[in-house]
């Protein structure tokens, strides 16, 4: 993290600053590290943290009594986080907030933002933000100021203005079923109204909190970039969640992807697993929420291979998946009878667990379900034989002429040391219509030099529409030497995009072709990056260095002096 004296007059994020001193969560002239964009201060605009210590906290100027259950909910919240720093634990995020709470906010700031929404915020969550603090130390990154979750309304990502919908009715609910369409069941109502960002876990994943509707109060984790289904936690309200999350690092629990199931200690689940009054859902979850402990009890390790005989099959899942985690190879033989089990969640945790336990034993039983009907369980069983180094030459051959889909094909292409009687197969791979799978073909032509393709892929270089495959015959182009090679890379020095214009001289100049000069000398001059796109034709991310600098590189790189002198390193 970059911290330094924060630049108001060139940060666009001045404003956001100005109201934290209003609400008095930063001093007058504070240290910040901060998601700004000012000169000084070039971080993950995802981070937003600040670090005081207790002694420049302002007073709390919040007069009015909290609940009694609240209050001694926060006076056990700001033990437990200064018992964490005393003992110097760490974990995901917390090199962002130090375990450190912002001061907490003036109520009538709080009040003015609940009136300007319309929205009354969970008691839980007024109780952090009036008595414990304005954000701060908390799961991941931590827990965002008030002005920060004000900032998100900028960035609201639907139709409706987000003063229009944080006041409707959350329509999202506890357990809902993991499916690539789960939108579809709210219609046209916004699934994401009646919510508040409150954090971010990094990349695409957020926290959310649910302020309205029949799960009010809960915290939910998000992802905005692959469109899977929300999770709302388990807890029933911010404190109890954000106290777990604390007890679980006092406990030294695995913490990395907190809050993903069932909180309680081993004990507790241990007493919900015995009870016979227990769902099988409850059971299910009880199992998964085991992983979370550095070692457990020989009680647990000889309870948990019995919920093999279950018939739930999420039971049976679970199980198995913990045999796995605390390598309980006494119930190895009955997770072996799994392999045939009915679902395939069931079969592919069977195959991780066999080949963690004994690779040599199961490889062949786990090798003929490289076959299996679901997709998935093949390329489990592919990962895990790969691994164990299960997959003969012969075998891997079997799965390209023979493959059982696309996702071991893929895998296949990607694995295999390619040899020169291969030719044939990797031109018949180059005619697939999966982008990746011809981009490996065109890896495999490469590795064995295959000079007698290059009147076939010359031709790609026009219809085939993936960057990445062209890019790759065009390094192709610079790597065998021929005629047709050098006199294509001279034709898309000036035809193709920045890419491959990019590609095409550093072919040349790896085979030392002068003809690239003229070339060489304009787009040394180029300061812009390249522009890369996408399969479908769409801008996507590139090389953050300038072309000419690019060039430059290419050309310290060749083995013909007269271009090497090109360069800003002439004797490189």
């Amino acid at each position: 993290m970059i911290t330094g004296v924060h630049n108001e007059r060139k940060c666009l994020n001045c404003s956001l600053v100005q109201k934290m001193r209003e609400e008095q969560s930063i001093a007058a002239e504070p240290v910040l590290a901060l998601s700004c964009l000012c000169e000084e201060q070039v971080i993950c605009p995802a981070v937003f943290s600040i670090s005081l210590t207790k002694r420049n906290r302002p007073a709390n100027q919040n007069r009015k009594p909290m609940k009694s259950s609240h209050q001694e909910q926060i006076d056990r919240i700001l033990e437990k986080l200064s018992q964490v720093r005393a003992q110097g634990l760490s974990c995901f995020g917390s090199d962002q907030h130090h375990f450190e709470l912002n001061p907490p906010i003036q109520e009538r700031l709080l009040l003015e933002f609940e009136n300007e929404y319309r929205v009354r915020l969970p008691d839980e969550f007024r109780a952090f933000l009036l008595y414990a603090g304005n954000g701060g130390a908390g799961p991941y990154y931590g827990i965002a100021p008030l002005p920060i979750i004000r900032s998100k309304i900028l960035d609201w990502p639907f139709e409706e203005p987000f003063e229009k919908v944080l006041d409707l009715p959350c329509p999202l609910y506890f357990r809902m079923k993991q499916a690539s369409d789960w939108e579809s069941e709210f219609g046209k109502t916004d699934p994401y109204q009646g919510t508040m960002y409150i954090g971010t876990q990094g990349c695409s994943y957020y926290m959310l909190l649910i302020v309205t509707g029949e799960f009010r109060g809960r915290v939910v984790y998000v992802n905005d970039d692959d469109g899977s289904t929300p999770f709302i936690t388990h807890e029933p309200d911010f404190l109890t969640w954000y106290e777990r999350w604390l007890d679980e690092l006092l406990a030294g629990y695995k913490i990395f992807w907190f809050g993903m199931g069932v909180g309680g200690t081993e004990e507790e689940l241990l007493a919900k697993l015995k009870n016979p009054t227990t769902s099988d859902l409850d059971r299910a979850e009880a199992l998964r929420a085991y992983w979370r402990f550095p070692k457990i009890s020989e009680e647990s390790k000889a309870l948990i291979p019995t919920f093999l005989s279950e018939p739930d099959l999420e039971i049976k899942a679970s199980a198995c998946r913990m045999i796995r985690t605390f390598e309980l190879r006494t119930a190895e033989e009955p997770v072996g009878e799994l392999l045939s089990a009915p679902t395939a969640e069931l079969r592919r945790e069977a195959i991780w667990t066999l080949m963690q336990f004994n690779p040599q034993r199961w490889s062949e039983k786990v090798s003929r379900l490289l076959y299996d009907d679901d997709q998935d369980v093949t390329e489990t069983a592919f990962q895990t034989l790969k691994q164990a180094k299960a997959l003969s030459r012969t075998r891997l051959l079997q799965l390209l002429n023979e493959p059982p889909n696309e996702g071991v094909l893929y895998m296949a292409t990607y694995t295999i040391e390619w040899l020169s009687e291969d030719l044939e197969l990797l031109l018949r791979l180059l005619e697939h219509r999966n982008d990746t799978i011809r981009f490996y073909a065109t890896l495999g032509l490469r590795k064995i030099k295959a000079l007698e393709a290059i009147p076939i892929v010359i031709p790609l270089l026009e219809t085939d529409v993936d960057p990445l495959v062209r890019g790759s015959i065009l390094h192709m182009l610079g790597e065998l030497d021929s005629r047709q090679s050098r006199e294509t890379l001279l034709n898309w020095t000036e035809k193709g995009d920045d890419d491959a214009r990019l590609d095409a001289v550093d072919g040349l100049c790896k085979l030392g072709d002068e003809r690239v000069i003229p070339v060489a000398r304009q787009m040394l001059q180029e300061t812009r990056s390249p522009v890369s796109y996408d399969a479908n034709g769409r801008p996507c991310g590139g090389n953050i260095n300038s072309i000419g600098y690019l060039v430059d590189q290419s050309l310290q790189e060749s083995p013909n002096k007269a271009l090497r002198k090109l360069s800003s390193k002439p004797g490189f």
